[in-house]
Order: C-alpha cells, then structure tokens, then sequence
C-alpha cells in the first residue's frame, strides 16, 4: 500500500500494489543458480565423452585445453570463468577438427560461442563473478539452439530416400544396432513391416521433440521422449554415438523446470552431509575423487594413451549408466513437479540472439548448396546437389554456388583411398579433389570430369589439380561426395576425401 494526496481535491488518497513476495523472488534466483551449477557439470562430463568418442579428431595440445577447462568446471561448477575457459577449449577444438567434424560438436560450438559472449559481458559489465546474470544469458540461448538444430535435423529426414528400407539410414542403423548387440531376433529377418516401423517411428519422434519442448503444456513429456530415444540410439556398438547424445542431454534438461537444478542439488547436498558425519573432510575428498575420474580419462585420450577402440570402450560403458540414471532422475523429478516447466526462451539480450540465428543460418547451408557438410543433415537420405533434392517438402534446392555443378568420377587410381570412391559409385566436387590431391602429387589417376576422361600418371602433372585450397575455406565449406546411384544411399561414415 502506497498513500499520496490528490493536489486538486486537497484528498488523501491511496493506491494498492502488488506485493512481491521476496523469498520468492529469492528463490527463483537461487533455483538459476543451480540450473547453470548442473549444466556446467553435465557439459564438461559432454566434452570428455567427445573426446573419447573422436580420440584422434582434434591435436593433443587442444584436447589438452578441453581437459583443462572440464578441471575448472568440476572443481567449480557454475563459475562464469570455469565455464568460459571450457567454452572456449571447445571452440578451439572445433576449429581444430573441421572439416571432419561431428554436428552435435558443431552445435556444442555454437552454444559456447554464446558462453563466452555471456562471460565477457558479465566482465564488461564488471559482474564476473555473477552466476545469475550468468545463468540469464546463457540458458535461454542454449534452448533456442537445441530447438533451431533439432528442428533442421527432423526437417531433412522427410525425403523419399529416408522413407525407402532399403536404403534408409533408420533401418540401416536399426540392424547394426541389434546386430552388434545380439538381439538380431528383434530384425524379424529383415520383415517390411518391421523396416517401416523403425522409418515411420523415428521420422514421428524426431518431428515431435522440438514441438513438444516448446509448449510449455508438452514440454515434461518432450523431455522424457527425448531422453529415451536418444538413450536407445546409444546403445549401438559398432557406430558410437555416445558423444553426440552427451551434448544434446543437458540441452533437453533445460527445458525442465528451473527447480530441478535445486532438487538434484537438495540431494546431492544430503549425500555431503551423510558424509560429513563420519569426517568433516570426506565430501570435500569425494568431490576431488569424483572430478579426478574424467579429467583422468580426458588427458589420457589427449596424451594418446588410449587406442580408438579402448576410448570406444571406456566410454560406451559409463555412458549407458549415465543415461539411465538421468532418465529415472528425471521421471522421478516430474511426478512430484506437477506445474507445466516454465522456461526462458527469449534471450536476455537481442545480441544473445545472434547464436541461434547462425544455428538456423547453418541449417538452411544444404538447401543453399553453401556446404553439405555438418548442416544439421546428418544420416537423412538427403540429397541437395546442383538444385535437385529428394526433401518431399521441396521442389529444389537455390544453389549460391556451382560447386556441384563441377563433378568429378574416379574411373581409375593407385590410391587406395581415392579407389572407395571408384568402387562405390561415388564422386567428388572438383574442390575437394584438389584439396585431396594437394599433398599427394605422385598419385595416378583417371578421373571423369564434364564428360571429358583425363588419364594423368602423376597427379602432379596438371598443376591446376593439386591447386592447395586455403585451409579456412575447407574447414567451413565441406561438400560431401555425391552418390552417382539412386535411390540416395545412407553414409554412415566420413570418407579420405570426405
């Protein structure tokens, strides 16, 4: 209640106002705070499963960084500098990976980019220190990120070639995944109605997610089918994609309402106190042990103390158990959070809106013909070249270049990896065969090129042909190779000339 005085009438007069209800406000506060604590965790605990799932994608110096910043976040969870220094490990890695690049740790880029835009604001704004103001930033932009990759990503799955069994990436991952856990029953030899189940279940459940993570009457159910189906995917044992489920899992778990950072915290904080009452050093050890294990196992990858297959190893196991333990933490969680999450999807700022805008603009790259690479079109199907697709809810696509109107057939070679390309019916924009070819001069090869052949017995021959294509140019405008065959067949792996 505030009183004044009307000054014509010479009345007293007074004016009710809403009464904020400050520990509330406290509490909301302090329920950021947590939100930002557990997602700093659970997104260091993201950089080492990408590490051990790309053991050779990045140099050991800047996978050393990665381990460095992963130390000062789980030392210090929640702490602008921690979590900036993190960010920024993981922007130099991506640089460092690219071309051969994962989308999900082109995504965990973008988000850091964000990170370190919202640390050095809280800097320039002299908070540093400040995890709210952190947490402000942040979060939102993250959730608009997840929303804008997820949407591309279900987007380009809705093409013919996705829809035909057999050639379709659902079913070729369904079989690999029950064959390389022995449950090849569950193939029912290969039965057509059990193909088109799997393609008619993954395209509804990739197209529902992000429709249901932003209706907020939706959202617990979307976080739950998310959480599932990427845990399922994770269990195949010849493809890992552990590290691809490690950095969309703390994503989902922002659109749980912000009190679950608090409820995790209210537990884990029971499990110090027990603890505490058999030796007032005993969290604090435990919490140095627990922060040790990953930070052990990050820098032996970095120091390549870790075959590819053994990181493989290392890493599938603990993160089944990771999964199922969020999964259950999070069913337990809702059934005692009745209320609709109510979570932040405008940015705190318009310039923390840039972030989700490059993740949109890098979706849209296929159907621009800017790149076919890393554009949120993994394991689609999906064609895009020289203003053709098969996308069922397109015509065609706008090229902005002619780089696949400048195709090149292997006929022949003594290049073994060049060889796959021949063998399988595959061709290359002329680009990266030069960039293939740049360093390695001596090969010979025969090649089809605008329905000319071209015999060279040293590639070197034609100084236009082993042309280095600058580095950066590379690293950020990948094209993949180009199937001459149709229907469009899955590319489960990276090929040498990409």
């Amino acid at each position: 209640m505030r009183c004044g005085s009307a000054s014509s009438l010479g009345v007293s007069r007074c004016a009710t106002l809403p009464v904020v209800d400050v520990e509330d406000r406290v509490g909301r506060r302090a329920e950021q705070v947590d939100a930002i604590e557990l997602f700093s965790v659970l997104w260091a605990l993201a950089a080492v499963w990408h590490l051990l799932g790309n053991p050779t994608g990045a140099s050991g110096w800047s996978q050393g960084l990665l381990v460095a910043g992963v130390a000062a976040v789980l030392l210090r969870p929640g702490a602008p500098a921690a979590l900036g220094a993190l960010a920024l490990a993981g922007l130099i890695t991506v640089w460092d990976e690219a071309p051969v690049i994962g989308n999900h740790w082109l995504l965990a880029g973008f988000v850091n980019l964000g990170i370190v835009g919202a640390v050095l604001t809280g800097v320039l704004r002299r908070r540093p220190h400040d995890r709210l103001d952190l947490a402000n930033r942040v979060l939102p932009m993250a959730r608009l990120s997840l929303l804008g990759f997820y949407a591309f990503a279900a987007f380009a799955k809705l093409n013919t070639d996705f829809f035909d069994r057999s050639v379709s990436c659902a079913v070729v991952f369904y079989r690999e995944s029950t064959d390389s856990l022995g449950l090849t029953g569950l193939q029912l030899g290969g039965a057509a109605w059990v193909e088109h189940l799997v393609i008619v279940a993954t395209v509804a459940i990739e197209v529902s997610i992000p429709i249901l993570l932003l209706l907020p009457r939706t959202r617990r159910v979307g976080v739950v089918v998310a959480l599932v189906f990427h845990g399922l995917l994770a269990l195949d044992r010849s493809h890992q994609f552990f590290d691809f489920q490690a950095v969309v899992y703390p994503l989902f778990l922002l659109f749980l309402p912000a009190s679950c950072g608090a409820w995790v915290a209210e537990r884990v904080g029971s499990v110090r106190a027990r603890l505490a009452l058999r030796g007032g050093q005993v969290p604090q050890r435990v919490h140095l042990v627990l922060a040790a294990v990953p930070v052990a196992v990050g820098l032996l990858v970095a120091l390549d103390a870790l075959s590819r297959s053994e990181a493989l190893q290392v890493g599938w196991w603990p993160w089944q158990v990771y999964a199922a333990v969020t999964v259950v933490a999070v069913v337990r969680f809702l059934r005692q959070e009745r209320v609709a999450p109510a979570v932040l999807l405008i940015p705190h700022h318009a310039l923390f809106a840039v972030v989700p805008l490059l993740v949109v603009l890098n979706g849209l790259t296929p159907y621009l013909e800017l790149k076919t690479g890393f554009g949120w079109n993994m394991y689609a199907n999906l064609r895009t070249v020289d203003g053709e697709t098969n996308h069922l809810l397109l015509p065609g696509t706008l090229p902005l270049t002619s780089e696949h109107a400048d195709l090149v057939e292997i006929v022949d070679t003594d290049d073994a990896g060049l060889a796959r390309y021949a063998a399988s019916d595959y061709a290359l924009t002329w680009r990266a065969l030069r960039t293939y070819l740049s360093d390695r001069p001596d090969v010979r090869i025969t090649y089809r090129r605008g329905g000319e052949t071209v015999r060279l017995d040293r590639a070197g021959d034609d100084p236009e042909l082993v042309r280095p294509v600058p580095g950066w140019r590379d690293k950020i405008q990948l094209f993949r190779a180009v199937d001459l065959r149709s229907p469009e067949r899955c590319v489960p792996t990276w090929g040498p000339a990409r």
